[in-house]
């Protein structure tokens, strides 16, 4: 995908894990430190592994035959620029459990925190549905925390529509559904 703002051209393209390399991950996760903020989508969350253990064990959620119980087939992909820099990730899960259904639905997102506001949460998601839609998926589910007033107008923006809301731990989690 090309963007242009102010006679800058940008090349971002959404990419797998065996797509990105080490130190771009590494400043990645740092920006989210550094910003004293949670780091969006939790399978970017390395959890003390060191890169490459992180990327084998993100690699054994894409197959059915390895996956821990509990958890569904998912994948995670960068919005990147040309150079590798990261500019967000999503977490696309292709089918649903019971929890997933409640909280997280089949994609979790997040932004790298001096990149948002301007676009790239949007233009991930939808370049993303393609994924979905190759995964059999025509209609997603995304959870959003009610008071994340910038997830809540990305998900309005591409067609989401509220089925319902409910407290989870204290914080109210709006449920919305977008036909793809």
């Amino acid at each position: 995908m090309v963007i242009t703002k102010e006679s800058k051209v940008k090349i971002i393209k959404l990419v797998g894990i065996t797509e990105i390399d080490e130190k771009n991950f590494l400043e990645y996760i740092s920006s989210w430190q550094v910003h004293s903020d949670q780091i969006s989508p939790s399978s970017c969350d390395m959890k003390h592994l060191t890169f490459s253990e992180w990327k084998k064990e993100q690699q054994a959620l894409q197959k059915d035959g390895t996956l821990p119980a509990g958890l569904v087939r998912a994948d995670t992909l960068f919005l990147v620029e040309e150079n590798g820099y990261i500019l967000g990730a999503i977490n696309l899960r292709y089918t649903m459990n019971d929890d997933l259904l409640k909280f997280g639905g089949h994609m979790s997102f997040g932004i790298r925190p001096e990149e948002r506001r301007k676009g790239y949460g949007f233009i991930m998601i939808k370049l993303a549905f393609n994924t979905l839609r190759g995964n059999g998926i025509n209609r997603a589910l995304i959870t959003v925390s009610r008071d994340n007033k910038a997830a809540k107008s990305i998900v309005k923006k591409i067609g989401g529509r509220l089925e319902n809301a409910y407290e989870f731990k204290g914080t109210v989690i709006d449920r919305y559904w977008i036909s793809l």
